[in-house]
């Protein structure tokens, strides 16, 4: 640097940021997730030549126009003088990517620890809370009630009741499960709760699935029914009202369920104060930008709205 020339220094030095700033997050952003990440070696390397022949070419074109911006002359600068610069800048993209590999590293180990460990949880809560004693006792009487008057749907509702219980023993563990499945598991227990409840409830459906190879985390819509019959009642109307609309196609799934509540039972908060924060939980961990869960509670109704974009 030439005695009185710090301000073209940094000038010079600003530069050759867009230059290392542009291989660096090319490098960052697109080739270490598609190619290194799934150990495609051949085109990372590929790529690592392409952006090191980019960044030697650019070096070279930046010096030219600083030695021009300072002299007002051209002349073109010769390959060796440059050599010393174009390994620091190698050294300055590659200390970048590898600081950015550590940091994603580091944000995906957290937030598999976090996913693990509320899965964990989540299952142990749902294992022993989800279907509390009280409603299996209720099921099983009722089920007993139906054998005793040897009623034909006996053997259907010991079926419902064995299903849901196997879904929630073997299936609950797995990472995801066939959204037909998590369907079946709704209505099964909805057949349980009608026959808890017989002639008081009243149970109006809309479920379509356009796709049944769309996978979901399991037991993400049972928690939204069990907190239904847990909080719901029989309305004003003197019934217990339950309306459910599913669709689901190859991008999305729309999830609506609404409830009525008993005569004079006050509102609880809207936003989680009917037992629910256990699966927002696991929403903003499973579906982080791609959920929407909204919940309206009146005095005579108690509803839920969610929709996952696949």
């Amino acid at each position: 640097m030439y005695p009185g020339e710090n301000a073209h220094f940094l000038w010079a030095t600003l530069l050759s940021l867009p230059m290392l700033m542009a291989a660096t997050y090319f490098l960052a952003l697109f080739v270490v997730p598609r190619y290194l990440v799934p150990n495609k070696w051949f085109w990372f390397l590929l790529w690592a030549l392409v952006v090191a022949v980019f960044v030697f070419y650019s070096r070279i074109r930046w010096q030219e126009l600083v030695n021009f911006l300072r002299s007002d002359q051209y002349y073109p600068v010769p390959v060796n003088k440059m050599l010393k610069n174009i390994i620091r800048d190698y050294s300055i993209i590659a200390l970048a990517v590898c600081i950015y590999i550590i940091g994603d590293y580091r944000r995906k180990q957290k937030l598999n620890e976090e996913l693990i460990k509320a899965k964990a949880e989540a299952e142990i809560k749902l294992l022993k809370g989800q279907l509390h004693p009280h409603f299996l006792f209720n099921s099983l009487n009722n089920i007993y009630s139906l054998a005793l008057s040897k009623s034909d749907l006996t053997a259907d509702s010991i079926l419902k009741l064995t299903e849901l219980l196997d879904y929630l023993v073997y299936r609950a563990s797995l990472d995801s499960v066939p959204l037909a499945k998590e369907v079946q598991l709704l209505e099964n227990y909805l057949g349980l709760e009608q026959l808890r409840y017989g002639e008081k409830l009243q149970i109006s459906s809309d479920i379509e699935v356009q796709n049944d190879a769309i996978h979901v985390t399991p037991l993400i819509l049972l928690p939204f029914a069990e907190n239904c019959f847990k909080h719901g009642g029989v309305g004003q109307n003197g019934v217990f009202q339950v309306d459910i609309y599913l669709h689901s196609d190859h991008q999305q799934l729309l999830f609506k369920m609404s409830n009525s509540k008993k005569k004079g039972k006050a509102p609880q908060h809207a936003s989680g104060g009917l037992g629910l924060p256990n699966i927002q939980k696991r929403l903003n961990l499973l579906y982080p930008g791609r959920h929407q869960l909204l919940i309206s509670n009146t005095e005579e109704q108690y509803r839920v709205e969610l929709s996952i974009k696949f």
